[in-house]
């Protein structure tokens, strides 16, 4: 059975599919980071109601 030495990602490719989760994780950190703080602000909330 032969194999195919030629097999496999070219640079492009692996540069493309990297710029593409760089482009994803830039959108999806703000999300995160705000979530994070809402959270934040409804448990200081949630707090100062049962004081």
């Amino acid at each position: 059975m032969k194999t195919n030495k030629n097999a496999g990602f070219t640079l492009v490719e692996i540069m493309i599919v990297v710029a593409i989760i760089g482009l994803l994780a830039a959108i999806a950190i703000p999300n995160f980071v705000k979530a994070r703080e809402s959270a934040q602000l409804n448990s200081i909330i949630n707090n100062l109601r049962i004081i």
